[in-house]
């Protein structure tokens, strides 16, 4: 029995320091839960804040990647200018070819270095993504593409709309017209 005395009386004392730690124990729950909820809180936050920094982040990287496109393209247009000036030496080149009686008159090892400057134009036109627009006499006329310049009268119908002659290719600079053909067209009246 003393073995049990001994017990009920550490069930005693253990209760009674409980009590005695009631207020304590109480005390520690209220800053635990403070705690609990402080944590919560900056949890919240931090949630936000990294959200925040990731929006702001694809932001950032979007806006770096539109800069990028706007200074390519920029460059892309920006040579229209200077190619726009080589057409008129093209034009020029295209001239003395079609004056047969003349360019045949000219030694041939001229009109071989003529030809192979004109060849490297039309290598940097290449280069520098021009394409030719260069109708062909008796095809449609192309408003898209070509600008009449000059108009023949003609009294059959089917050849309305008729190119008879091209006055100068055209040209477009990655897929945009830098400058329409220039052609006569027939015109059925």
């Amino acid at each position: 029995m003393t073995k049990n005395n001994d017990k009920n009386e550490e069930d005693f004392e253990f209760v009674e320091n409980t009590e005695d730690r009631a207020p304590e124990a109480a005390e520690m729950g209220g800053k635990l839960k403070k705690v609990k909820e402080e944590l919560k809180a900056c949890q919240a936050e931090r949630s936000e804040y990294l959200d925040g920094w990731q929006r702001s982040k694809a932001d950032y990287l979007n806006l770096k990647k539109e800069g990028e496109v706007g200074r390519s393209e920029l460059a892309k247009w920006a040579k229209e200018g200077v190619l726009a000036d080589l057409f008129v030496l093209a034009d020029s080149f295209e001239m003395a070819f079609n004056n047969k009686e003349a360019w045949e008159q000219a030694p041939e090892n001229w009109r071989k270095g003529v030809e192979y400057i004109y060849n490297q134009l039309e290598n940097i036109f290449r280069d520098h993504g021009v394409e030719e627009i260069n109708p062909k006499v008796g095809d449609k006329f192309n408003h898209a593409d070509q600008e009449p310049i000059a108009t023949v009268e003609t009294k059959n119908e089917k050849e309305d709309d008729e190119i008879v002659e091209v006055i100068k290719k055209g040209y477009k600079l990655h897929g945009k017209i830098a400058r329409p053909a220039s052609v006569k067209v027939k015109h059925f009246s």
